[in-house]
């Protein structure tokens, strides 16, 4: 049984907890606010934690140095500098790092890759995502663009060879809420990322597709609704699977401590995401094509 230290507060500490009974061979020991609580006071009743929220590099590290696994938010505020070291520290103590908040295991993106996996598509030429959210959602900085960005490298299992991002803001407000993203690949390969955080108020909508060399797939986030009619107008309920692939992190996690293997998505692809993050974020603001080497970026 793995025992698990939520570290949070608020709303999504509360929804970690609700899911809690849906996932085997593992159970919440420790509830606190701070990582420093958990070291401090906690230390023998949890063997990982999972932190929910922004991550900092401090209360990472020293989760690390208790010799806890940990579960971290792929967009926690950290430079690949900051992630390379936390990498070594978590070799050298064996430990677990897994990211939360990867698109991977939602279920319809788990099927498409499990296609890449078994070579139904070919070689991968085209992802495109599309990523378009209401008026006042999260910035659409390069941070924001970390679950898309694990999405298409994980399709291409490398670092693209060229970025080019531009950022404009669409409604005039000083805000940007538009994001393009264009990344090529060493063979030709190539991938177009959209997001947008000017829809009206109500769902975003997301899409994903592939083209390979043997055949394409789609897929998209439309929820799974049924139509009830209970005497006056008719509704659209929801089914609830919009935390299926949330689930699957939370189980792949306590899987991957108990059976001694790494998880589905590592720290190493924390970093490949972290670089290309930097990389997009680099031409943005320089407004030039961004040509990546392995170890970072050099201007083209």
């Amino acid at each position: 049984m793995v025992r698990l230290a939520l570290i949070g507060s608020g709303d999504c500490v509360d929804r970690v907890r609700a899911l809690m009974p849906r996932i085997e061979g593992a159970q919440v020991t420790v509830v606190r606010s701070s990582a420093g609580e958990v070291v401090t006071d906690h230390v023998t009743q949890c063997d990982a934690a999972i932190l929910v929220g922004d991550a900092t590099l401090g209360d990472c590290e020293m989760l690390v140095a208790a010799g806890k696994h940990l579960l971290v938010p792929l967009d926690s505020p950290m430079d690949s500098e900051a992630i390379q070291g936390l990498l070594e520290q978590c070799r050298e103590q064996e430990i677990c790092l897994m990211l939360a908040g990867t698109d991977r295991l939602e279920p319809s993106l788990e099927a498409t890759q499990q296609s890449l996996v078994a070579g139904e598509l070919g070689d991968p030429g085209l992802v495109r995502i599309h990523r378009w959210s209401t008026t006042g959602d999260a910035s659409l900085a390069a941070r924001g663009i970390a679950r898309d960005l694990d999405l298409v490298l994980n399709v291409f299992q490398s670092l693209p060879r060229e970025v080019y991002a531009v950022a404009r803001s669409v409604l005039g407000d000083t805000e940007r809420d538009y994001l393009q993203v264009h990344l090529g690949f060493h063979g030709g390969g190539m991938a177009v990322i959209d997001r947008s955080g000017t829809l009206p108020p109500g769902d975003g909508y997301f899409s994903f597709s592939v083209i390979g060399s043997a055949g394409a797939a789609y897929a998209d986030d439309h929820r799974n609704k049924q139509l009830v009619y209970r005497g006056e107008h008719p509704e659209a309920i929801g089914t609830g699977s919009e935390d299926l692939g949330f689930v699957s992190q939370l189980q792949e996690f306590c899987d991957a401590i108990r059976q001694q293997r790494d998880p589905l998505v590592t720290g190493s692809d924390w970093l490949a995401v972290a670089l290309a993050s930097e990389a997009v974020r680099h031409s943005i603001d320089s407004g030039e094509v961004v040509v990546m080497s392995k170890g970072g970026t050099d201007d083209c």
